[in-house]
């Protein structure tokens, strides 16, 4: 059930190794603040979400989750589940996610692109 899933995510979500620094500070390249994750104490204070799609692509929009539906139910083989919490006032905040790709065509090798330059048309 989606209910169990947020009981484990909550658990994860209050484990110590959210409270320990990154090891290796130098690798990350985003900012710490901007991916900070909030604090939670409840499973009220965010929810799982899937991602809306539109002819099978993802839109940039997500959808909550029925606490009461089967996980096997609400999404399908390999689709991720997002987190969305909730601010002081209960209102859901957008996901923040950044997705690696996953087909070896959708990397962007920079190595072989000196040099090279589109035409103008």
């Amino acid at each position: 059930m989606v209910a169990e899933a947020k009981a484990e995510a909550l658990t994860a979500f209050t484990s110590s190794v959210l409270e320990n620094p990154e090891p290796h500070p130098e690798l990350m390249d985003e900012d710490d603040e901007e991916w900070r994750v909030p604090k939670v104490s409840s499973v009220d204070e965010f929810e799982l979400a899937r991602a809306a799609k539109a002819q099978g692509r993802p839109t940039g929009r997500y959808e909550k989750l029925d606490p009461t539906a089967q996980l096997k139910n609400v999404v399908s083989n390999w689709d991720p589940i997002f987190v969305q919490f909730r601010d002081e006032s209960g209102e859901l905040l957008p996901v923040k996610v950044s997705i690696p790709p996953i087909l070896p065509e959708e990397y962007e090798d920079t190595s072989t692109q000196k040099g090279k330059r589109k035409a103008d048309e």
